[in-house]
Parts: C-alpha cells; structure tokens; sequence
C-alpha cells in the first residue's frame, strides 16, 4: 500500500518537473517602475521596495497632496541610496479614458525612460448588500479595480516589448478568490482581475514580459481605516478570521515573489490556504507550490466549507427583518 502511494507520487511530482515552465528570476536594477495608487498603502510600500531593489518611480494617484508627501518620503530614501534614482508623480483619476491614461503614461516615459515595471495597483471597496448598493457602485469599482489596469497594460505593451521584456504586476484580493457577503460589487471586479492576469501571462510568454498577482486580506492601510467606518457588521465579523496585516509585509513578499518569478502571491496561513484551493488553471512555476496544489485541494476544500458554514451562521446572526 504505502509502495502504491509512493509509486503514485513519485509519478505525480515527476510529472510535475517535466511539464511545469522554467522560473526565471526578474532583475529589477535600473529599470522605470509605474505604480497606481502609489500615494499610500500597499502601492506606497510596494513602490519604497521597488526602490530598495534598484528601480527610479513614477506613482499616480489622485489627491496631489497624498502624491507629494508619498513622493518627498521615496525621494529621501532614494537620496540615501546614492545610486540616482529618480521619483516623478501624476495626479489623475484611472477611471478616465484609456487615451488620458496613455498620455500620462507617455509623459513618464519621456522623464524616466520606457516602463519596465508596472504595477496596477489602484483600487477601492465599498460594502454593502446587493440591494442597497447604487448600480453607479457597480460600475465605479469595475473601472477602478479592474478596467484601470486593462489600460494601463494597454499602454506600456508595446514599450515594454521594446525593452526586451518587463513585468506587468496586478492586486488583486482575497475577495478576488472568496466572495462573502457585501462584496457582490467588489469581488467580481477582483475576479475579474485574476482572469485577466492570467490570459495577459499566457499572451506575454513570447516577449519574455512577466505578469504575477497579489492577492491581499485586510491591510492596515488608510483605506481601510476609512472602509471600517462604514463597514457592515457581517463584513467586519466575517473578515476578522483572517486576521490584519501590514502593507511593508504584504508589500515586501509582493516583491520577492516577482523577483523569483512567481506568478501568485498570498499572504498569510489562510492565504495560502485559499491560494492553493483555487489554484485551478493558474499558471504555476513552482514544483514546490504545484504539489502542495495537487494534493492538499480535497482537504482544503473541507476546510473551507467549515469556513463557509460558519459564515452563513455570521450572516443568518447579523439578519433583521
């Protein structure tokens, strides 16, 4: 029996080795990087690490206020390094037009050359049942969650290919992989996200342009600290299993991951839970990751139907007639 189970993993991890791609790691050093939502949170911290790793920055966001003090703190910190990097802002909304969005591109790659880095990384939420939300809300989070990066991407494809190769990096949620209660306006602008990353990948293998995925929980962010204001209690009740996290943690292991040619990225035990549990046909470079995929699924999927269940309880509690 245990020679069978032997004989059938060995089968499966051999398999694995064969038909996975090989991981190439990214070399950020001296490349352009062009982070939305760059101002403050996890595009902040993911822009600081940029930094650390060798890239000159362009953040866009909206509040120039947010963009000033975001980019005196990356302007100091390139200073420090004395390696020349350099730190421009633009203040724009990404649910303009795809042509305002391409200008503002275009004029950060005059300043600091071709884009080689981007990270689309612009988003909000805003929670509430189905009915009670405006169809505006609807429309409003698919522009900013997701169609703002389908023009971002658009926008720097043919620089990139140009460079010899790049890296296009999207944030997600782990409400882009678990939809709960509330987020009927914000999950399917996440998953969304996750579809397109995953074509865009496929599609960018020839050009040697990379395209990863981060899936955040609940970050300590100022965004956040806004949303919990006017955050339902079944949100807030539902939410809290996974814990909080820090945007320099979540930010950091972001960039490792590219650097090491990961396509996902989850943060935390119950990230990683879920990564694996919906791993479905995502691209996949890890043998490591890959196995943990093939054979923990079943089980997982237990575990989050006992997740599930006790939501449903949250839910029915929270209900008032």
């Amino acid at each position: 029996m245990l020679l069978g189970i032997g004989a059938v993993c060995a089968a499966v991890v051999g398999a694995l080795y064969y038909s996975l791609p090989s991981k190439k790691k990214f070399d950020f050093q001296g490349k352009h990087a062009y982070v939305t939502g760059g101002s403050k949170g996890i595009g902040k911290q993911i822009a600081i690490e940029l930094i650390k790793k060798g890239c000159s920055v362009t953040i866009a966001a909206r509040k120039v206020s947010d963009l000033e003090a975001a980019a005196k703190e990356l302007k100091l910190l390139c200073e420090s390094r004395g390696k020349g990097q350099k730190v421009q802002w633009y203040s724009y909304d990404v649910t303009e037009s795809s042509e305002k969005i391409e200008e503002m591109i275009r004029e950060a790659e005059k300043e600091l050359g071709p884009i080689g880095v981007l990270i689309n990384n612009a988003g909000f939420s805003t929670q509430e049942a189905f009915e009670d939300l405006p169809i505006s809300s609807f429309e409003n989070q698919m522009k900013v969650n997701y169609l703002s990066g389908v023009y971002a991407a658009r926008a720097i494809i043919s620089s990139m290919k140009s460079l010899g190769g790049g890296h296009i990096g999207f944030v997600s949620s782990a409400a882009g992989q678990c939809a709960i209660w509330g987020y009927s306006a914000y999950s399917p602008a996440k998953f969304a996200v996750r579809g397109f990353a995953e074509a865009l990948h496929m599609e960018m293998l020839p050009y040697n342009i990379g395209v990863s995925i981060l899936f955040p929980p609940n970050t300590a962010t100022e965004g956040f600290q806004v949303e919990l204001a006017t955050m339902p209690e079944q949100v807030k009740l539902i939410s809290d299993s996974a814990g909080l996290f820090q945007p320099e943690y979540v930010a950091k292991t972001f960039v490792s991951d590219i650097e090491n040619g990961e396509f996902a990225t989850t943060i935390g035990l119950d990230g990683w839970m879920l990564g694996n549990l919906t791993a479905g046909a995502a691209p996949e470079k890890s043998i490591v990751r890959a196995f943990q995929q093939v054979f923990f699924a079943g089980i997982f999927r237990g575990v989050m139907l006992g997740y599930i269940g006790y939501f449903n309880q949250i839910v029915k509690r929270c209900h008032k007639p």
